[in-house]
């Protein structure tokens, strides 16, 4: 599937301004080579900051704000920018996702495909989310809000135990009687306080699904997958990076543009020109129908 037009996508939670109204209207545009090129260098686990200027460079409006920036943009909950990137990859490679999981079964070992729709795991959500989640405990009312692309940047230059992060992340999510917390002031609350928090947060988040279940062909045991979309994204355009490489060559060669131009067109527009080209070497008509 190729690039078309910047397109809307109703994001499952929104971003709520001062005033606590909802902006959940997003302007997605097409990505551009070097969106696409930034996104294939960014390793396994692209940085979260990272994310937010590649969806500063691919977000347009924002309900009624008329342009999104880096700092905006990591203000989207991660479902949010989850959601996005899973258009983004729809418009680029199409609805269909094929993953290929080994069986975890001792013995077993085989290779199961799963085939996937993302228009399945990223549905419109008609209703508005709220804000926060209210919690009612034994210490206090508690409020809990999704995690956003700025926290997965703070969690990413912690450092410390997985337990000590974790708490960091809680403690930025959670207000118990209207006081924020520290991360030993989520640790000192009681588990079952803990517990109900972080149930309230599973049950109302407005996240996609991206745990994913399979059956084995060959033993018929369970396969678990989780999706994680930028990682994914960035994976596929790594592996047409060489033909992103060969587009830029091709392009500047016989246009004799620059390759700062030539990464700023998104693939449809890229892909448009190589093809009057090719028609032109051919000796065939640029455009159908003329002789």
């Amino acid at each position: 599937m190729l690039s078309g037009p910047a397109s809307t996508v109703l994001l499952p939670h929104g971003l709520f301004d001062e005033d606590g109204r909802c902006h959940r209207l997003a302007e997605l545009r097409p990505l551009t080579g070097r969106e696409e090129w930034a996104l294939a260098d960014a390793g396994n686990h692209p940085d979260p900051r990272a994310v937010s200027a590649l969806l500063a460079a691919c977000l347009g409006r924002l309900g009624d704000f008329p342009s999104v920036d880096a700092p905006l943009a990591a203000a989207l909950t991660r479902g949010d920018r989850h959601h996005l990137a899973l258009h983004l990859r729809a418009r680029l490679y199409g609805d269909r996702l094929t993953l290929v999981a080994r069986c975890p079964s001792p013995g077993c070992g085989a290779m199961a495909d799963v085939d996937v729709r993302l228009s399945a795991l990223a549905p419109e959500r008609p209703d508005a989310a709220p804000e926060v989640l209210r919690v009612a405990l034994p210490e206090g009312p508690a409020e809990v809000r999704e995690p956003t692309g700025e926290d997965d940047a703070v969690l990413a230059r912690a450092e410390g135990s997985r337990e000590e992060r974790s708490a960091l992340l809680w403690s930025r999510l959670v207000e118990v009687a209207g006081q924020p917390l520290s991360p030993e002031g989520w640790r000192a609350l009681p588990a079952r306080s803990r517990h109900a928090v972080a149930l309230a947060l599973a049950e109302g988040t407005t996240a996609p699904d991206l745990g994913l279940v399979a059956r084995c062909p060959r033993c018929e045991a369970w396969l678990e997958l989780e999706l994680e979309p930028f990682a994914l994204l960035a994976r596929e355009l790594r592996g047409g990076a060489a033909r992103l490489e060969t587009e830029v060559h091709v392009l500047a060669f016989h246009y004799h543009w620059s390759e700062t131009d030539i990464l700023a067109l998104p693939r449809a527009r890229r892909w448009r020109y190589l093809e009057l080209l090719r028609r032109e070497l051919d000796g065939r008509p640029l455009v159908d129908g003329w002789s």
